[in-house]
């Protein structure tokens, strides 16, 4: 009879048991992706209205790198901490279903993988494809002309509303898992 209550409260505790940090992982989730977010906003408007009066286009140029210099770390990081928590986070529910995790979740789960995915594919094109390449090309005294220029910074536009949209339309997926 004592092995029959023990492995009951084997049970009982483990399927209790949440590790501390595990109720802050949906706080700081949604703060990572805020700040992404509200990152990603900015510079699709900065983007747009800084130097814009500006007729030199390396001028310009070098007027947007500091914009750019802040945006690169600050979104990585805000997207690394939210695929961090997120796995995390999966990893607990894992546990606490153990078997009929696949069948309650894991189907809901491969589609908001599936958009996160995309969402980092399109948000590291954009540090590192475009706003990283103007910094390097700035560091460089690389030339560039009005109409080079014209194409990246709609490019950045671009996939900046690009990665909002898609963010937003991951989010609003994972409340309805």
């Amino acid at each position: 009879k004592v092995p029959e209550i023990q492995g009951f409260l084997a049970i009982r505790y483990a399927n209790m048991y949440k590790p501390p940090m595990q109720a802050l992982l949906p706080f700081t989730h949604l703060v990572a992706i805020s700040v992404y977010i509200g990152a990603t906003v900015m510079l699709a408007v900065l983007s747009h209205t800084v130097g814009r009066t500006c007729e030199d286009p390396m001028l310009r140029r070098r007027q947007l790198v500091p914009l750019f210099k802040a945006y690169d770390p600050l979104a990585i990081a805000a997207l690394g901490v939210v695929v961090m928590t997120g796995a995390y986070s999966v990893t607990g529910y894992k546990a606490r279903l153990g078997a009929d995790y696949f069948a309650i979740f894991a189907s809901g789960l491969a589609g908001k993988l599936g958009l996160a995915f995309t969402v980092i594919l399109v948000g590291t094109w954009l540090c590192f494809g475009i706003c990283h390449r103007m910094v390097r090309a700035d560091q460089f005294d690389d030339p560039i002309d009005a109409r080079q220029l014209g194409s990246l910074l709609i490019r950045c536009r671009v996939a900046a509303w690009l990665a909002v949209g898609l963010s937003v339309y991951t989010l609003w997926f994972a409340l309805g898992l």
